[in-house]
């Protein structure tokens, strides 16, 4: 019995301070929203034409500071026999200078050819922290709509 009360009352001692641990962390309110587009003033889509000329990623941050930088990596996940699983397309480093910025980049189309259809995505960083994963396919077909 007086066993029992000792390891319950060791158990009381070490709750407290457990909580006050974890309350003392930093909690990082940076965040970047963001959407894929077929231009850059454009609708959001995650469908796209194996003509497309590129594809935007539109993005704006929120308590970001000067010096934070985002970062967005393409990514062919599944384009079948045009090229291995999970090969890196594209990569872009954008410095950001105020807290809610906003802004855009744009992944192109390999020269001289048609996107290869399949299954691709485009992770956006800030910093070396993932902030967000999108991901689109190509289909083949001409673009309707001109874009």
């Amino acid at each position: 019995m007086r066993r029992t009360f000792l390891l319950v009352a060791v158990a009381l001692m070490v709750v407290p301070v457990a909580a006050f641990e974890a309350t003392a962390q930093l909690v990082d309110r940076r965040m970047v929203h963001a959407f894929l587009a077929k231009d850059d003033k454009g609708e959001p889509a995650t469908t796209f034409s194996a003509d497309a000329l590129n594809i935007y990623l539109i993005w704006k941050s929120e308590q970001l500071q000067p010096g934070d930088e985002i970062r967005v990596i393409w990514i062919a996940e599944d384009i079948g026999k045009a090229g291995p699983e999970e090969s890196k397309i594209g990569e872009r480093s954008i410095p950001v200078h105020k807290p809610n910025e906003d802004g855009s980049c744009f992944v192109s189309r390999p020269r001289d050819r048609l996107w290869p259809v399949g299954k691709y995505r485009a992770e956006v960083y800030i910093g070396k922290r993932a902030a967000a994963v999108l991901k689109f396919t190509i289909q083949p077909g001409a673009n309707i709509e001109g874009h």
